[in-house]
């Protein structure tokens, strides 16, 4: 457990990010997109470009796609097949996070609000937290598909702090992508990263907390409120 940054205030809400966080799905989504590239794709190297698309919403993916393709059309059409062959594995294989339960459960007990912040389309993102069961765990769920810019855009975690009535400073987000980290500490948050694909980077020493699981995030969110 690292515990970077430790000026902030006693955490007043919990702004969660879905894919990778909550949901072990990013694995899911990274092998339907090597199969699909592997099969008449146009990213070259793809395990390894994947790494770039994590956080993004489908705007993001669309302007990220444009260096391999020359329409928008055929960028929809990547990420649609991408898509479609997540949800054929998400079916079967689709599971919640280590920890998720005990953290989400910790979180109500102390009677804080808590928001879903995904770069997925809010109508995808709340089948997939139905299907798992902790829907009804949240204020609600901001979308990919409700804000104008998304991750890392500090937009999708300042709408996010104002649905719960805080400042931004006064929510802890919890990422694991790099574009999930740059927008909320753009917005001004507290940030937790508990990584999944992608490894902590040096350079966001002294501005966030890391930690392993969230199996370690009770102990971790008490010690954040006992000594902000």
């Amino acid at each position: 457990m690292k515990a970077f940054a430790t000026n902030a205030i006693a955490p007043q809400g919990v702004l969660w990010d879905m894919d990778g966080v909550l949901i072990d799905s990013e694995r899911l989504v990274r092998d339907a997109f090597i199969d699909v590239m592997a099969n008449g794709g146009p990213v070259p190297d793809a395990p390894q470009r994947y790494l770039e698309t994590i956080g993004l919403n489908r705007g993001g993916l669309i302007d990220w796609f444009s260096q391999f393709v020359n329409t928008s059309e055929s960028a929809e059409y990547w990420i649609d097949q991408t898509y479609n062959g997540f949800l054929e594995r998400a079916k079967t294989e689709l599971e919640l996070k280590p920890g998720v339960i005990a953290a989400l459960d910790h979180v109500r007990a102390l009677g804080l609000p808590q928001l879903v912040v995904t770069s997925t389309r809010t109508e995808a993102a709340q089948m997939k937290l139905s299907q798992l069961g902790v829907l009804d765990r949240f204020e609600g769920v901001l979308g990919g598909d409700q804000v104008s810019q998304g991750k890392p855009h500090p937009e999708p975690y300042l709408r996010g702090s104002d649905w719960l009535k805080l400042a931004p400073g006064e929510a802890v987000a919890v990422e694991d992508s790099a574009n999930g980290v740059r927008s909320a500490l753009a917005a001004g948050c507290q940030v937790l990263h508990v990584p999944d694909l992608i490894e902590t980077d040096p350079s966001w020493h002294g501005q966030l907390s890391v930690l392993p699981s969230l199996v370690d995030f009770p102990s971790w969110f008490n010690s954040r409120r006992e000594h902000a």
